[in-house]
């Protein structure tokens, strides 16, 4: 029985805003590193310049990106079972709060950046999960990257890939938005 769902914020709670691959370019991150293990390796210089550039680009995500279709029908749903509900988003506090306050937005637990390892590792998972007080397999995940899959992978926690109509992985369950993500927690009887 599902007690808690797990959301990401950039691309899931809010439509797809930043262009990551024109941010990896412009501060030359290499592919097969997060951004931010990128901007820790380089020099004290670089790093802060880089880590500002993506910082500046996060809030202003935060001020103008919209919320994706079909959100807060989502958690009215969510609401309306007793089922909890965690963000966990790679983004830095401060921006993950704007989104929080613009939107209205309520949850059991917000997580970011500042409170423990990035995704891919599943550490934000598993203190979303021990805060809602509800066990990997009674648990959901919503995201929009290969991060939000990997993370999952590594902490038992299923895992619905939002493709945002533009999917760039294989993975399965997928949904185009959240409101076919909806129907597949109503379908699965949550």
């Amino acid at each position: 029985m599902l007690k808690g769902v797990i959301l990401d914020m950039d691309g899931t709670v809010t439509v797809p805003y930043i262009d990551w691959k024109a941010l990896r370019e412009k501060i030359g991150a290499v592919p097969e590193r997060t951004i931010l293990e990128y901007i820790d390796s380089l020099p004290f210089e670089r790093s802060a310049r880089a880590n500002e550039e993506l910082r500046k680009i996060e809030r202003e995500a935060a001020e103008r990106a919209a919320p994706n279709e079909g959100l807060n029908e989502l958690v009215d749903y969510l609401r309306s079972k007793g089922i909890g509900i965690a963000l966990v988003t790679n983004n830095h506090k401060e921006a993950m709060q704007t989104v929080i306050r613009r939107f209205g937005l309520e949850f059991d637990v917000a997580l970011s950046r500042d409170d423990g390892e990035l995704k891919p590792s599943g550490d934000l998972i598993k203190k979303a999960l021990q805060a809602l007080g509800v066990q990997p397999e009674e648990a959901t995940k919503i995201g929009d990257s290969r991060y939000d899959v990997e993370a999952c992978r590594r902490t038992g926690v299923r895992c619905i890939y939002l493709t945002n109509g533009k999917p760039t992985l294989y993975h399965t369950p997928s949904a185009e938005g959240l409101g076919e993500v909806l129907q597949l927690l109503q379908t699965d009887g949550s």
